[in-house]
């Protein structure tokens, strides 16, 4: 499952969690696929910036062949926390095909303000690389609107199986403000249905702009 999945927003903390800072859950770029149909899953995640902590916790289901997910993310520093209510529905099945599409929406807004003024919406396309299927790769195309800006949103991702329970990561996104960022890092599958995300990342052109990520998954084994 791709850890970012949940919210299936190229830059959900560009976009929702929270409006003015960047990241989607453990990714910043999402894929095509949901959680399994009746089950349920678990993403939560610590970011430390410049500018302080950030945590994150995410919970998402599907039934009606949409997956539900409502995001909380607090920046101790700021004392800040916003809230990211996100749907997704699967367009075709990348379990059956080389490749597979979704299309998904997100609204959000600070916690004390419950009228949801930002939104996004955004359509993941994945693709198998290779015979041996242990590449993928993951492309974005949205638009996004916050109290900051609103435009078109984009991503490109990677995911390499390195060994059996390993996969490299790396991705590169533009958010609706047309600032660029990039992360690269390790995924470590303990068993299935859980996974351990180590990230590291820098928003483009800033000298303050670095990070680093540690997000763990857990999910309802089907």
């Amino acid at each position: 499952m791709h850890a970012s999945r949940l919210f299936a927003l190229p830059l959900v903390a560009v976009a929702m969690l929270p409006f003015a800072t960047r990241a989607a859950a453990s990714l910043m770029v999402d894929d095509a696929s949901i959680t399994d149909a009746g089950h349920c899953q678990l993403e939560s995640w610590g970011r430390h910036t410049h500018a302080g902590a950030e945590w994150t916790a995410v919970p998402a289901c599907t039934f009606a062949d949409t997956e539900w997910s409502l995001g909380v993310s607090h920046l101790r520093a700021a004392s800040d926390t916003h809230w990211a209510l996100g749907a997704k529905r699967v367009l075709r099945d990348i379990d059956r095909r080389r490749w597979g599409m979704a299309l998904s929406a997100g609204v959000g807004s600070d916690w004390r303000r419950l009228r949801g003024d930002d939104w996004a919406i955004n359509a993941p396309l994945t693709v198998v690389l290779g015979a041996s299927d242990r590449t993928l790769l993951h492309v974005n195309l949205g638009w996004a609107r916050t109290a900051a800006a609103r435009g078109r949103t984009e991503g490109i991702g990677m995911e390499i199986v390195a060994a059996p329970q390993w996969s490299l990561l790396a991705e590169t996104a533009r958010d609706a403000t047309r600032q660029r960022s990039s992360q690269f890092g390790v995924r470590h599958a303990p068993w299935r249905g859980a996974s351990v995300d180590l990230l590291a990342g820098r928003v483009h052109h800033q000298r303050d702009g670095h990070w680093i990520t540690l997000g763990i998954t857990l999910a309802a084994a089907p």
